[in-house]
């Protein structure tokens, strides 16, 4: 069992078995997926949208849920940008959504920081995150300025490595 799984028992209902998470999860997730998660055979890093599942058919903390698959804790309620982000192009789009992930993933290993950095090698986009780099460490972020960098760098490694087999 994990921590994780440990958790979701804990939180069933007083009366409901296995097969009531089941049916209260139907169209979310897959009976398998629901099996494997209360079992503990689950991926070691669940998706958002599963935890998110779990949390509203248990009704139960989303924060907590996290917490116990040993994920960032965050917020109960979703993160809404201001009405602002909606001048963003698709670009600015894609690469706002790279750094939400390289700080999310702050904590991850480098080949998982790399996979979620590989989303921004994309025209212009690489060319607006290093632009965006630059001004974190002019207000003193350098800390996540380096993390975001070095996934950048992966990023265009692996472009790089990527484009030259597809040549050859």
């Amino acid at each position: 069992m994990s921590a994780l799984s440990d958790y979701l028992n804990a939180h069933i209902p007083p009366g409901w078995s296995k097969r009531d998470v089941i049916r209260e999860l139907e169209g979310t997730l897959d009976r398998t997926t629901v099996y494997r998660y209360l079992a503990g055979t689950h991926s070691r890093t669940p998706p958002e949208f599963v935890l998110n599942a779990f949390a509203t058919a248990l009704g139960c903390s989303i924060v907590e849920l996290r917490d116990a698959a040993g994920a960032a804790t965050g917020e109960e309620e979703p993160w809404e940008p201001p009405p602002e982000a909606n001048r963003l192009n698709r670009g600015q789009r894609d690469a706002l959504a790279a750094f939400i992930r390289a700080t999310v993933n702050a904590d991850s290993s480098p080949e998982e920081a790399a996979a979620a950095a590989r989303t921004v090698g994309v025209g212009g986009v690489l060319a607006q995150m290093r632009a965006y780099v630059e001004q974190l460490r002019q207000t003193g972020q350098g800390e996540l300025a380096d993390r975001l960098e070095a996934s950048l760098e992966s990023t265009n490694i692996a472009s790089e490595t990527a484009s030259k087999s597809s040549k050859t």
